[in-house]
């Protein structure tokens, strides 16, 4: 992967990011990096100190792009910790996780990942998705 593979989009109201990867955990991965880079004002090149896992992991795509999303938000807003990776096997996934440096705050709230109008398609080769964030 040459990078996070995403892109916010305007929207009158809330935050919509256009996401894409190869496979389920990079669609995943850079849905994430995208949350975490609307939440921070920027993106991360930090390493993950721990990792946290993803519970519980089942469903659809859909259902676990959403799962991810709404997980890296509770550990940035209650636990000041950033989501700087993701990796998974068939029935667990985790979040690469590392503490957020004591002068650094998040930029906008965001209050969860949506499903609304979320339809991950397969086109020429790649997943894509757009993921709808309430603010």
């Amino acid at each position: 992967m040459a990078g996070p593979r995403f892109r916010q989009l305007a929207h009158t109201a809330d935050v919509r990011l256009a996401v894409w990867g190869d496979d389920e955990d990079e669609i995943i991965a850079n849905a994430v990096a995208g949350v975490m880079c609307v939440a921070m004002g920027r993106n991360s090149t930090a390493q993950p100190r721990d990792w946290a896992p993803v519970e519980p992991w089942r469903g659809d795509l859909s259902w676990r792009l959403v799962r991810a999303a709404n997980e890296a938000l509770f550990q940035l807003f209650t636990r000041r910790r950033r989501a700087v990776a993701f990796r998974s096997t068939t029935d667990a996934a985790q979040l690469g996780l590392t503490p957020l440096p004591r002068t650094a705050a998040p930029q906008v709230e965001i209050k969860a990942a949506t499903f609304h109008d979320l339809h991950p398609r397969r086109e020429a080769g790649r997943l894509s998705a757009v993921l709808t964030l309430d603010v």
